[in-house]
């Protein structure tokens, strides 16, 4: 399918949403929660072309689109003891190995991950060569850190203190990696307000990637794993 006729049908889809979100209410509400995330997923089919490198300018992100989140070179070496823990499905494993791909990419030391499965994540960010600490729903460290997850489970586990998580990120260098973006209201909403400030978002629809460091150049982009 050519890009232009992506995105007349992703323009079409929009007219659409707008006409729902002029209903009102209780089943309006579901109907617009869902028309926004069908807008967001048709989005992303527009938008996909990052996903092999087209239109990427910085040989920074050009490698760390391919090389990390892709894996293309299969380089990476995954903690067995990680790798061996029966019951994991193939997405959570997927999924566990990219935070492990990141983290060894950009040479984290300290990782503060809010989230309540933190057993077999764990496993894989204990293996990290120079690891210092890897502290779980610790707000306070959140500052420091140089790598900071942020589970779909966030929302309970601040207590009504995300103004002050958002205070401490973004201050030093720093990789930001948050789950549902945009299924989860709450993350969707930290989301939003740390990519403003980011120097460069990845937007890969399940999962964000927002990274901190003045050196690299300014961008946003939009994946399809």
């Amino acid at each position: 399918m050519s890009s232009f006729r992506k995105s007349e049908i992703y323009f079409i889809f929009v007219r659409k949403l707008r006409v729902w979100d002029g209903l009102s209410g209780s089943k309006a509400k579901y109907i617009k929660m869902i028309g926004r995330y069908l807008k967001e997923r048709v989005k992303h089919a527009v938008r996909f072309r990052h996903k092999r490198g087209y239109g990427v300018h910085s040989p920074f992100m050009f490698n760390f689109i391919l090389n990390v989140i892709r894996d293309r070179r299969r380089v990476f070496v995954y903690p067995e003891g990680a790798e061996r823990q029966a019951g994991t499905g193939y997405r959570e494993r997927r999924f566990y190995r990219l935070l492990f791909r990141i983290a060894v990419f950009l040479k984290v030391r300290n990782v503060v991950c809010f989230t309540q499965r933190s057993e077999l994540l764990g496993l894989y960010l204990q293996s990290l060569d120079g690891a210092e600490q890897i502290k779980y729903n610790c707000l306070e460290a959140g500052g420091d850190a140089d790598m900071v997850y942020i589970g779909r489970e966030c929302r309970v586990l601040l207590k009504g203190r995300e103004k002050e998580l958002l205070e401490m990120i973004g201050k030093k260098k720093q990789c930001v990696f948050i789950s549902d973006i945009h299924k989860n209201s709450f993350n969707a909403s930290l989301w939003r307000s740390l990519a403003g400030k980011a120097n460069v978002r990845v937007d890969m629809m399940w999962y964000g990637i927002l990274l901190f460091d003045e050196k690299l150049q300014k961008g946003s982009y939009h994946l399809m794993l």
